[in-house]
């Protein structure tokens, strides 16, 4: 199978896998409170899934490394597939809860797709594969709440039904069109051994990988400021209805997915990977902050536009760095330990976010702002440290 035609075929898996999630995932609380849950069961739901996918990601990911990128995908989408149709049967808020616990433990979809692009991808294109992966992510987002919130009338259970259709056909799709990297069979000979927590520390303990995984760690954290209050600053702020905060979000995501799919490729190989990161972290930087000030709705959506580019600049390119240090052996145990880097923050990070909003409504963009504020500072001193150059 050519090149491209995977690379295809990796962009449409993660594009339906993320789109079955978008139409669930804004419509849980309701089907939540449907059961009665209160706010903090529903925060409980969103928990759990993220708590699963720090220790679950890693493992796949190593499982990805012995025994192929293709089996762990199926089995994952599989495993979603699943999920989705638990919690459309959920008759109370436990069974809803225990099908996030299992959606959770195989959440590595992402990270295992991000290991097949990098098997297929050579390393000067490997920013680009990355950014398609986002491109993919970022319009699932944009249209899942959109078909979710069309199917919402026929029930609560619908937008999960169809998120489990979605999964099947994604599992089908993939069975018969998806094909194993030709790297496989090198990559399962050198990973005969299982998966050794040491090794996880060795990992965390080499500066060329622990860098960029904190460094998301730190961008994702101030990105879920983001996510968590936008609708009810908007509200609270500007007046604007939940519907026009969805479409700014949509609005959000549509830029994300173009600059990913389209732009990233070009200027990381022009710019490199490192330049591109910095200037997207501070760019991420200035539109958190303009959004804690913005005086109206039009500053408010520049700065939405600014922030989108700067995570879209950042997030495919660490990736790229992530994936490019680590050997071609180890590359799915190394992107599931970034994914649970990012699955750290966002267990901490609507904690936060919603303890500072009580607080004063701006709070969380600023303090997303000093996140990312923190994270160039690290990153600009140690490359300069480490090469002895301003190519940062």
């Amino acid at each position: 199978m050519h090149r491209i035609s995977s690379k295809s075929l990796i962009f449409l898996v993660v594009f339906i896998d993320l789109l079955g999630f978008g139409i669930m995932i804004p419509m849980l609380p309701f089907y939540a409170r449907s059961f009665g849950a209160s706010a903090t069961e529903v925060g409980f739901l969103m928990f759990v899934y993220s708590f699963m996918q720090i220790f679950i990601a890693p493992l796949w990911g190593r499982a990805s490394d012995q025994y192929g990128r293709r089996p762990i995908l199926l089995i994952t989408i599989a495993g979603q597939c699943l999920a989705f149709a638990w919690a459309a049967f959920a008759g109370s808020y436990s069974i809803l809860l225990l099908s996030r616990v299992f959606a959770g433990g195989f959440s590595a979809n992402i990270s295992t797709a991000s290991a097949y692009m990098a098997d297929i991808s050579a390393p000067e294109d490997r920013a680009k594969a990355m950014g398609l992966v986002g491109a993919a992510f970022g319009l699932g987002f944009v249209f899942g709440p959109a078909i979710g919130g069309l199917l919402i009338p026929f029930g609560y259970q619908m937008p999960s039904a169809f998120a489990a259709l979605l999964a099947f056909i994604n599992l089908v799709g993939a069975f018969i069109f998806l094909a194993e990297p030709n790297s496989s069979e090198e990559r399962r000979k050198a990973n005969r051994r299982r998966f050794d927590w040491a090794r996880f520390n060795e990992i965390l303990a080499d500066r060329k990988l622990f860098l960029p995984i904190f460094t998301f760690s730190l961008l994702t954290l101030a990105f879920v400021q983001l996510e968590v209050t936008f609708g009810l600053y908007v509200l609270d702020r500007f007046g604007l209805s939940e519907r026009r905060a969805g479409l700014l979000l949509a609005f959000a995501g549509i830029v994300m997915a173009i600059v990913q799919g389209l732009i990233v490729g070009r200027a990381s190989k022009f710019f490199g990977e490192r330049r591109l990161i910095t200037t997207g972290i501070i760019l991420l930087c200035l539109g958190l902050f303009t959004m804690g000030l913005a005086p109206s709705p039009w500053v408010l959506v520049l700065a939405l536009v600014v922030l989108a580019i700067g995570y879209s600049f950042s997030n495919p390119c660490l990736s790229a760095l992530v994936s490019k240090s680590a050997s071609a052996s180890e590359q799915g145990s190394i992107l599931g330990i970034y994914q649970s880097g990012g699955s750290v923050a966002r267990v901490v990070g609507p904690i936060l976010a919603g303890t500072l909003y009580d607080w004063n409504l701006r709070s969380p963009f600023w303090a997303g702002a000093l996140i990312t504020l923190t994270a160039v500072g690290i990153w600009i001193i140690f490359y300069r440290k480490k090469a002895g150059t301003s190519e940062v």
